[in-house]
């Protein structure tokens, strides 16, 4: 399997993710930055794969175990053929946030953005190596994930 290429700005992604992770612990909030090892679009699910480390994907399960995500908010930019995303999940009344960088090469853009077209949403499936559970971030309304402004 080619795994994707992150590209040159993904470093600056992650501290995106874990800015606005601080951001939220300093309101109070319970607040997951991930780092993930893999990002892959799987465009015939309408899904993107994220895969966490160990510990990550363990304190992103625990703090959504009594959450229900009601929102989520995506932030973008574009480098050198690379869609970089910033999803942010929260919870108001928990206050709960999960912030989880993804990158997907423009080739698989297009596919996706069809498929979650097709399927009326988009989902953002966060999961550990072994794959024994996940954390799923739906995203109803998919051209906020495709549409969001290019910086």
């Amino acid at each position: 399997m080619d795994v994707p290429d992150p590209g040159p700005r993904w470093g600056a992604v992650e501290e995106d993710a874990e800015s606005t992770a601080a951001a939220y612990r300093e309101r109070g909030w319970t607040a997951v930055a991930g780092h993930p090892g893999q990002v892959n679009p799987v465009a015939d699910a309408a899904r993107v794969d994220v895969l966490l480390p160990e510990s990550e994907f363990e304190a992103a399960l625990e703090a959504v175990d009594e959450a229900a995500i009601d929102g989520v908010d995506v932030y973008a930019g574009a480098a050198d053929g690379v869609a970089y995303r910033l999803v942010v999940a929260t919870d108001e009344a928990a206050e709960v946030a999960l912030c989880i960088p993804t990158y997907i090469g423009d080739e698989d853009l297009a596919s996706l953005r069809a498929a979650a077209a097709a399927n009326g949403a988009l989902t953002v499936r966060v999961r550990p190596l072994d794959d024994r559970d996940h954390v799923a971030i739906a995203i109803d309304d998919p051209a906020v994930f495709f549409d969001a402004p290019e910086s």
